[in-house]
């Protein structure tokens, strides 16, 4: 990661700042987290039983969402580009294997090392949309700039898609995460950034798009099942200003030019205003897509499966 994008991202690297703005997201009335440790239930049944699975969490942070893997977790692994965000999750979880990488570069190392096929869960959650832009899009001292070669970056994302769907074992699961940009609280933060500079592609939700066509195009080729669905919801600040705060670091990245633009910050204050409850709470309007890919054991398996399934019904 070069400097300029480090510093994009501060709010990742440095201790403790994510943490102490990060809002809680409900979804259908449940956390973020819940939403994944029900898709587990679902899959796994009560963790502690006899199967015990590979995992691996991309974007790990400080393994947050990945308590609810861990109790399945025979092997754990957590990536994060993040020094801060891996020295907590360490301490979290002290026997996962841990590595602060770029995704892209450790799904590439993973690759090399010969893990292809040997995760029963791969989970991204809320973290693929920064290794496939970064393919489309470059920061620079003067701002963002779009990668000169718009058919070789989809290229690279197509095929990081795949390479990130590879790692996962036959009868394994991908599990990602993204937030729906056409949410009020998401179509601000594009019409802010769009000061700056265009989104790739079709825009904010375009990262979205590349998984979600790549896994179409797997589950076309056999290799697997594949369920979106959308979910809409709530964040929850305690009070205007940590709305404010939420805005301003994690969404805006504290970037100077939008940040300390009057206009910028007129327009997170009315958003603000416009969603205060009479608490003195800022509910955000929000939303989530789930994706879970089941990653099929073989074309013999499914026609079996199959076959099963029509004999039951026939009988």
């Amino acid at each position: 990661m070069d400097i300029q994008s480090e510093k994009f991202r501060a709010v990742y690297h440095a201790p403790g700042i994510y943490e102490q703005v990060l809002l809680p997201h409900f979804f259908d009335g449940v956390e973020d987290v819940d939403l994944v440790a029900r898709l587990m239930l679902e899959h796994y049944g009560q963790p502690g039983n006899d199967r015990r699975l590979n995992v691996l969490d991309l974007g790990c942070g400080t393994g947050r969402v990945t308590t609810v893997l861990a109790p399945y977790a025979a092997t754990l692994y957590g990536i994060d580009s993040g020094g801060p965000m891996i020295a907590a999750f360490r301490q979290r979880f002290p026997d996962a294997q841990a590595a602060c990488l770029d995704i892209r570069e450790a799904v590439e190392a993973m690759h090399a090392k010969g893990l292809a096929g040997t995760f029963d869960v791969v989970g991204a959650f809320w973290s693929l949309s920064y290794p496939i832009l970064d393919l489309f899009e470059e920061m620079t001292s003067e701002g963002i700039r779009p990668r000169a070669d718009a058919a070789d970056a989809r290229r690279r994302a197509d095929g990081f898609v795949r390479d990130v769907l590879s790692l996962v074992a036959p009868n394994g699961r991908l599990i990602v995460m993204f937030f729906d940009s056409e949410t009020p609280e998401q179509r601000l933060v594009t019409q802010l950034w769009e000061q700056i500079a265009p989104f790739p592609g079709t825009g904010r939700g375009y990262a979205r798009e590349i998984v979600i066509e790549g896994l179409r195009d797997a589950e076309s080729r056999g290799e697997g099942r594949l369920v979106h669905t959308r979910r809409g919801g709530v964040a929850a600040a305690p009070t205007p200003d940590a709305a404010r705060r939420w805005f301003e670091i994690v969404h805006l990245k504290s970037f100077p030019a939008l940040v300390s633009d009057p206009t910028t910050r007129a327009a997170v204050e009315r958003f603000a205003r416009e969603h205060e409850q009479p608490s003195g709470e800022v509910l955000i309007p929000s939303g989530v897509h789930l994706i879970d890919f089941w990653k099929i054991e073989s074309r013999a398996h499914v026609a079996g499966s199959a076959s099963a399934s029509l004999t039951r019904r026939l009988r």
